[in-house]
């Protein structure tokens, strides 16, 4: 009977798996397109993945990739990639979010992601968990109304990339504009936002970022 149980939640963690990275992927997703993202983010160096990310992590750039092979040749191939980060960059900076963009993640499960939006910063708490296997960090925030978010997740030692579902994510910034209200109006506001992020159905859409405290 502990062997059937201990079975069936197995089984049970493993379809959630599957289905949270489906849910990041999408339906035209293969076999492959994970580790193809992966090869994509770190330079094919893939089997240096599994290592920790305790610490804090600054923002360096931006980062995307497109779901799917069939998406990736729909929209013009590596070209678009750069162009579409490149878009993402200046739009990063015009709301402010990588001025101050860090993650700390601590070895107890819990993390602080720092935030500038518009002219506030926030410190936002909470706790992480790690599916090592499948590369998805899902962030579970502390603040009322943030809930949780998952992320692609792709960590060399020296620089950390998260990639979050174009559409999770601006999810995710309508709840954080309601937190700062000078991110809820002008040209930095919401509809910015959700006019630039709704371009990229389709795609994961993230940032890379640097170890501030090299081990």
């Amino acid at each position: 009977m502990v062997v059937l149980c201990v079975s069936a939640l197995s089984a049970g963690a493993q379809n959630n798996a599957q289905s949270l990275l489906q849910q990041l992927l999408g339906n035209d997703a293969t076999a492959g397109t994970l580790k193809n993202i992966l090869e994509d983010v770190v330079g094919g160096a893939v089997s240096k993945l599994d290592l920790s990310i305790d610490g804090t992590w600054k923002y360096s750039e931006p980062e995307m990739q497109f779901k799917s092979d069939k998406l990736l040749a729909q929209a013009g191939g590596a070209a678009a990639t750069a162009r579409i980060e490149a878009s993402l960059a200046k739009f990063y900076g015009k709301i402010g979010m990588n001025e101050s963009l860090s993650y700390t993640f601590n070895s107890d499960s819990t993390f602080v992601h720092t935030i500038k939006l518009g002219k506030s910063e926030k410190s936002l708490k909470g706790t992480y968990s790690l599916d090592k296997e499948n590369k998805i960090i899902t962030l579970k925030y502390s603040a009322l109304g943030l809930g949780k978010i998952s992320a692609i997740y792709a960590n060399t030692g020296t620089s950390l990339a998260l990639m979050f579902d174009a559409t999770q994510l601006l999810n995710f910034l309508k709840k954080l504009s309601s937190l700062v209200s000078s991110f809820s109006s002008g040209k930095t506001g919401l509809t910015a936002v959700t006019v630039a992020l709704s371009q990229y159905d389709g795609a994961l859409l993230g940032y890379k970022m640097t170890r501030a405290n090299p081990l």
